[in-house]
């Protein structure tokens, strides 16, 4: 799991191998054979591997849950009274109560009942959101405004003129930002579908480079990037190589390479900064369903602000609106804006423009992407071999009832 979590496939085959081989009558074998399986889109070996993780332990709940995600049952399916049974079980782990919740309220919103369903992804949050509190990792909303204050008080117009001279790599950099669920692995498919571009996935690296540089913001104040300041120089030259030194690791190859880690939108500044020829790719999508896909996603792992429908209208607000402005009125930032809504409405014209936008000549496999056999790790993993639709665009409709503190929060701001 932690090879899969690193995006290191070929290492958790091999060890997936020798599971089959040494450990048969473990579910958890087949379970992570599924998990590999759904990464790799062969999604009928991935139900047959979570099957039979449930031939072993029939209570295995992330087998239960990814099954359901793959084929969903109906509301009088075994599968479907057997998750109801497990959900009065006084023994399961927040995790795995998250795992049944979830799991049955898709079950209850493809069947049509709304007020279940929501009270279903409502109970799923509050099991994630406990467990974060155990751990600590609960979203603070005060802390998180300070952390993009200090974002915003270190890159600025007098700032970005300490911007790295271009590195001849002999490849672009293409990075697809945006929060989750706006559209960014459907950008990421449409664009490493073409011949010259390769997908990266969600790389960590450019996120700990930031994390760096306020870090030492703070010891020694923004004059850290002055132009003429030498040693913030050769600062944020270590941090270039250091992100570099990652992306090689991966072993990819393209004349253009996409990371696609949707936090970047926080990293944008830094971007321009390191990478002076760097693509910046903006996913947007309107706030009402995009935080609602986000509160009706099971993730491997969430980010705080994720289980709560305030959080989410804070987070969405103060965090991510207030820095995607300030990114727009900084001159030396240039981003790519792409609207999911136009997207997926008008495919034909907005695929075209978005490969132009960067600098590609057009090829069809573009408009071919849900054909595109690149690994996608994230919860996006079935929907995003689909061909385009937008059947999600108003699917927060159907909740709009209880959906009355998000709207509202939203709309303060």
């Amino acid at each position: 799991m932690a090879l899969i979590a690193t995006q290191d496939l070929q290492g958790a085959s091999e060890v997936r191998d020798t599971l089959l081989r040494d450990f048969s009558a473990r579910p958890e074998t087949h379970l992570i054979a599924g998990h590999i399986d759904k990464i790799s889109g062969r999604f009928a070996d991935a139900v047959n591997s979570y099957r039979r993780a449930l031939s072993v332990d029939p209570d295995q709940t992330a087998a239960l849950f990814n099954l359901v995600d793959l084929q969903t049952p109906g509301l009088t399916d075994p599968l479907t009274m057997h998750l109801e049974g497990l959900l009065r079980a006084p023994s399961l782990s927040a995790r795995e109560s998250a795992d049944v919740h979830f799991a049955l309220a898709r079950i209850h919103e493809a069947a049509g009942q709304a007020d279940r369903a929501f009270a279903l992804y409502r109970d799923a949050n509050s099991a994630i959101a406990s467990a974060m509190k155990r751990t600590a990792s609960a979203y603070e909303p005060k802390a998180a405004e300070e952390h993009a204050g200090r974002i915003i008080d270190v890159f600025r117009s007098d700032t970005m003129g300490a911007s790295l001279e271009r590195l001849d790599l002999g490849m672009r950099m293409i990075f697809v930002v945006g929060l989750p669920r706006s559209g960014t692995t459907l950008v990421e498919r449409i664009l490493s579908a073409h011949p010259r571009v390769a997908g990266a996935g969600e790389l960590p690296f450019m996120q700990e480079c930031l994390t760096r540089l306020l870090d030492a913001a703070a010891s020694e104040g923004a004059r850290i990037l002055s132009p003429d300041n030498a040693r913030g120089r050769r600062f944020l030259e270590r941090l270039r190589n250091e992100y570099l030194d990652g992306l090689f690791e991966r072993d990819v190859d393209g004349e253009h390479v996409i990371d696609k880690l949707p936090a970047n939108f926080s990293a944008i500044g830094l971007i321009r900064m390191l990478f002076p020829d760097a693509l910046i790719v903006h996913c947007n999508r309107d706030p009402m369903p995009n935080c609602w896909s986000l509160y009706s996603s099971h993730f491997d792992a969430h980010l705080p602000y994720h289980t709560s429908l305030d959080h989410l209208a804070h987070y969405h607000r103060n965090i991510y609106a207030r820095l995607m402005r300030h990114w727009g009125a900084l001159r030396a930032v240039d981003i790519i804006e792409v609207r999911y809504e136009q997207l997926v409405a008008d495919p034909e014209h907005e695929i075209p423009r978005l490969v132009a936008r960067c600098g590609l000549p057009w090829d069809p496999a573009c408009s071919s992407f849900h054909g595109n056999e690149q690994l996608i790790y994230t919860a996006s993993a079935a929907q995003a071999r689909r061909p385009m639709y937008t059947t999600s665009v108003a699917r927060w409709r159907m909740f709009e009832r209880h959906l009355g503190p998000l709207m509202e929060g939203l709309r303060d701001g």
